[in-house]
């Protein structure tokens, strides 16, 4: 033994030995029970995880600093002096002294609670301190601030319009409203709306392209006392009906360029007629209390229609009141850019008129970069998908002064903030917000740096946040699904009364109730919350929260199909994109699929790819086995035809850079080969700086 030894520490201090060399040398010693050689073997294997020491190789040694780990985590039980003893060995690579130290402390309390009852379930023990739950209660949850919790929107907005009548309150393109313009539009159309029947808690429709008038809009709804129903017209119109149906709304107001087609008896008013803006200007009569509902924003739902969730004023203000203190810090215009159906744009829709900001609507990325190279921009609010396609027109021009960036919608990765330093500079804030619909827009945030870990942050003002297995509390460091308390919750959702009793449960810790996000996440150290993912099949795709469920209903409605399984993964690009796998009774064309789904859902849910396979492969349980998924491989579905002029080369090289595809003909459909909106948008301002048009 002493001379294989000597042989493996020549092997380590020349890197020349063959290893295979060395199992064959040892392989007849696999009879002793208790052999040091395989604690050397196994360290020779790892010595790139530490410095090599042979004399703390044995496991009689474990414990010892200097010790080199075999394995990412080692519990050791050792008997001493008639009593056992527990020592953790880990990897340093992969664990700080901290980790360490709180895993021992947690396994303590598991042994300390088996031990007094040993019939309970492992799955019921709840394994955090005392200690732990005193600090995550009274320090990381201490969180309680006044806010105007007894006012609405429409009490704050006509404050603020008191005080700076003649500041500038809301800009499109050449066209720009003073506070006291925009309130004196709003009040028109609220006496409109309250001759039509309008009451608190009623909902309003709007379906508006992007225009001073789909903010006065609102304003005239929320003024009216009732609550608006945001509609993206570009949705199909099974869906928009769906929503108008869904909300019973009583008006809806239009302005855009769509043709749709609404189904039933509704009063619809056409925001572009003047006529419908030249009411009285006075104030209404304040009738909605802060308990009223001040809008509904509807998301994807796993039953294969989307759910509405509903936002009291009370839980707006909460909002506001985090964001006044602690973003609307800088000077500037507060942007507009994200479709106002999406709930991240309500930070800037409301949260700017009611703290004095001017807000500006921007038509494009191209457009707010523009004006970022040359004017002030306070706080922008973006997904990181529309932040990086922000990058590329920034670096263009060369310049920039956005002095705080929201991110939002979707997990930050390390890649856009390294990116975001890079092209803006060291000197922009970023704010990591986290939070669903269902807790008014965000819940917890971050303020990080280049260097930082990132992180969700720390609750909003009078927001609780546990991280729970099942109803058992988790302790520092340990995952568990995130759950939220506090003035942010939503009333519920709409016409779903067990959908809303199942996700807004009593709050074992306090008052009221506690929402489940379906989110992984566990708490740091110094308080900060780390996000790990999604416990369920809800995912994120360009900002917007899809469940895959529902695009898999719609799939298994299209003729022919037996069977679909639907995931998201990153493309070739690196963006994460859908991808459905289908079978049937005989070949099923894509671009078929494509376009009956298009008939009932937005653009941002049809798959980018999709590929007909003779069986969904599954788990020896039953489950869906998603690494036997075959790639999809973005290529050409039609017939290669070549570009016949300049014009014709130029573009096909733009679809090939932007879809990461290989070879595009001019019969090639964009969207066929993974194309969305926003790769749609950076093509046509890249055929613009290529073509001039």
């Amino acid at each position: 033994l002493a001379e294989i030894k000597n042989t493996c520490l020549k092997a380590y201090e020349n890197q020349e030995y063959p290893f295979e060399e060395l199992v064959e040398a040892v392989d007849v010693q696999r009879d002793m029970s208790r052999n040091p050689l395989f604690d050397v073997m196994l360290v020779y294997q790892n010595n790139e995880q530490s410095d090599f020491n042979l004399e703390n190789t044995q496991s009689e040694g474990i414990g010892v600093e200097g010790t080199v780990a075999k394995f990412d985590l080692t519990f050791n039980v050792t008997e001493f002096d008639g009593q056992f003893g527990v020592i953790l060995e880990y990897c340093t690579d992969l664990f700080q002294a901290e980790t360490a130290d709180e895993i021992i402390k947690h396994f303590e309390v598991i042994l300390r609670k088996v031990t007094e009852s040993v019939g309970q379930k492992i799955g019921e023990i709840e394994m955090a301190t005392v200690e732990e739950k005193q600090l995550i209660h009274n320090e990381f949850n201490a969180t309680e601030t006044d806010y105007p919790r007894d006012k609405t929107v429409v009490e704050l907005f006509e404050e603020q319009v008191k005080k700076t009548p003649d500041n500038i309150a809301l800009e499109f393109e050449d066209e720009k409203l003073t506070y006291a313009e925009l309130n004196a539009k709003a009040n028109s159309l609220a006496y409109k709306l309250r001759g039509m029947g309008v009451m608190p808690d009623d909902f309003v429709a709007i379906i508006a392209d992007r225009s001073v008038e789909m903010i006065a809009g609102i304003y005239g709804v929320i003024k009216a006392g009732g609550a608006y129903v945001p509609i993206d017209p570009t949705l199909p119109e099974d869906r928009i009906n769906y929503m108008i149906s869904d909300s019973k709304a009583k008006v809806i107001l239009k302005h855009t360029e769509q043709k749709i087609n609404i189904s039933g008896d509704i009063q619809v008013i056409e925001l572009a007629d003047e006529g419908n803006w030249n009411g009285s200007t006075e104030d209404p009569e304040k009738i909605n209390k802060p308990e009223n509902l001040v809008y509904c924003i509807y998301t994807s739902g796993t039953t294969g229609m989307p759910k509405g969730v509903m936002i009291q004023n009370r839980s707006l203000m909460n909002y506001v009141k985090t964001v006044g203190d602690n973003f609307y810090i800088h000077n500037g215009i507060i942007p507009l850019i994200t479709n106002y159906a999406f709930d991240l744009t309500v930070t800037a829709i409301i949260g700017a008129p009611l703290l004095g900001r001017e807000l500006v609507i921007f038509a494009n990325e191209y457009a707010l970069a523009k004006y970022a190279s040359k004017n002030d921009v306070a706080v922008l609010k973006m997904t990181p998908s529309h932040l990086n396609m922000l990058m590329d027109e920034i670096e263009n021009l060369g310049d920039c002064h956005i002095h705080a960036l929201m991110i939002g919608g979707e997990a930050l990765a390390r890649p856009l903030m390294t990116r975001i330093f890079s092209v803006i500079g060291e000197d922009t804030e970023i704010i990591n917000e986290y939070g669903p619909t269902e807790t008014t827009v965000a819940s917890s945030y971050a303020k990080v740096k280049n260097e930082d870990k990132i992180t969700i942050g720390k609750p909003f003002y009078n927001t609780q946040i546990y991280i729970m297995n099942e109803m058992t509390f988790c302790g520092i460091g340990v995952p568990g699904e995130l759950c939220i308390a506090g003035e942010g919750l939503a009333r519920g959702y709409l016409n779903r009364p067990e959908l809303t009793a199942e996700k807004f449960v009593k709050n074992p810790f306090g008052e009221g109730r506690m929402y489940r996000t379906g989110d992984l996440a566990r708490w740091l150290p110094d308080g900060n919350i780390e996000y790990l993912g999604r416990i369920d099949e809800q995912v994120k795709i360009r900002g917007f929260r899809i469940e895959l469920g529902e695009i898999e209903s719609r799939i298994r409605e299209i003729e022919n199909i037996r069977d679909c399984a639907v995931i998201a993964r990153a493309d070739a690009s690196g963006e994460k994109a859908i991808y459905a796998y289908y079978t049937g009774d005989s070949e099923i064309s894509i671009s078929v699929i494509r376009e009956r789904l298009a008939e009932t859902l937005p653009e941002y849910m049809v798959p980018a790819y999709m590929m007909q396979i003779d069986a969904i492969p599954v788990t020896r349980n039953g489950k869906l086995d998603r690494r036997a998924l075959p790639e999809i491989e973005a290529k050409a579905t039609r017939e290669y035809v070549a570009p016949r002029n300049e014009i014709e080369e130029k573009i096909c090289g733009i679809f090939s850079e932007i879809l990461n595809v290989e070879q595009v003909g001019i019969k090639d459909s964009f969207f066929e080969l993974g194309g969305h909106s926003l790769r749609a948008t950076r093509l046509v301002n890249r055929i613009e700086a290529e073509t001039g048009t």
